[in-house]
């Protein structure tokens, strides 16, 4: 079979630094063609036209690894070019990452055929931090939820939920690790926070952030010189977000953290499950029995205990409602890869 992965990471970055251990849109990539590969069959990969020059590195390193011909094939482009590769007869099966309204296209596209499709969409992550948590561990879990890769990763954290007992205690420990922060050149070993991917995705941002402010809540951000050259977004949080705010409901895709606060565990519960998406949540807690009862009834792909961004490749990952079907990781996604 031929398969065909039509956008590898629309929003992906993929850029090094100390918070950054790693290429994401190449890892997007491995994930996808692992598998399928795995599995005896050939590739058609088709990386976003913002993160496209990690896919060719990747091209040359099969082809030095001596991969036969016509294998793994990677075909740059826009959307146009990605729907043509979904259309195409020789395509047994889509393997998407990247917004959940292009996944509803490529979804509508093939429906009606035999291709199969797994789909790994957006996201608009909880993470919950209880007063029982160890609190500076909890700080960096955050940080590195919502700001690692600039915030540019569907599971982001980008919703925190802080107990009422502990959040002004919570919140002052996070803004001074925020103002900790380095913003600048990926390359510099020292760099936390690299630039954003594109014009047009800072402009999406910087709406949100807008937005944010005009619905009343606060803002607060990391204070540093911004480079003159690329598209730059310090880390930012905000306060005093209610459930209605548009920056509680939405996924901006960038370093951008809303605030809120819960009293008990049905509250939280049902202020984290109130959202279209579903692909990773976090809980930080002390007690394990109070974890269990939390990952039992969230309804997100992935929850993490104490930990975040954490990802183990013989476990199943992906998503519930918009952010999602099928699994990548484990048996479970070998098996969209094969006709029984």
């Amino acid at each position: 079979m031929k398969y065909a992965f039509p956008n590898q990471n629309p929003k992906a970055v993929g850029v090094a630094g100390q918070v950054i251990p790693w290429n994401f849109p190449l890892m997007m990539a491995a994930w996808k063609i692992a598998p399928a590969l795995a599995t005896g069959n050939t590739v058609v990969l088709k990386p976003a036209e913002t993160t496209s020059l990690t896919a060719l590195k990747l091209a040359e390193i099969i082809q030095e690894a001596d991969l036969p011909p016509g294998v793994v094939n990677i075909v740059t482009g826009a959307g146009a070019t990605g729907a043509a590769i979904v259309n195409h007869s020789d395509v047994d099966k889509v393997a998407f990452t990247g917004s959940t309204g292009v996944g509803k296209v490529i979804m509508k596209a093939i429906a009606g055929t035999e291709k199969k499709s797994t789909m790994e969409l957006g996201g608009k992550a909880a993470n919950i931090i209880f007063e029982d948590a160890p609190l500076d561990q909890a700080v960096e879990g955050v940080i590195n939820g919502i700001y690692f890769n600039q915030g540019h990763v569907c599971c982001a954290g980008s919703r925190l939920f802080i107990q009422e007992s502990v959040y002004d205690v919570v919140l002052r420990k996070l803004k001074d690790r925020i103002q900790a922060l380095v913003l600048g050149d990926p390359l510099d070993k020292n760099t936390d926070i690299g630039a954003i991917n594109s014009k047009e995705q800072l402009a999406t941002i910087n709406k949100y952030l807008k937005i944010g402010q005009k619905e009343g809540a606060d803002m607060f951000q990391l204070s540093c010189d911004i480079p003159k050259k690329g598209f730059w977004c310090p880390p930012t949080l905000f306060t005093n977000v209610s459930q209605s705010h548009a920056i509680a409901k939405e996924e901006i895709f960038g370093p951008v953290l809303a605030v809120q606060t819960f009293r008990t565990i049905d509250e939280v519960i049902t202020k984290a499950n109130n959202t279209p998406f579903g692909l990773s949540a976090g809980v930080w807690t002390d007690k394990g029995s109070k974890i269990f009862n939390l990952t039992s009834q969230m309804r997100a792909g992935v929850v993490w205990a104490n930990t975040y961004n954490k990802f183990d490749p013989t476990s199943p990952f992906g998503g519930y409602k918009e952010s999602g079907h099928g699994r990548e990781g484990g048996l479970h996604g070998l098996l969209p890869y094969l006709n029984i």
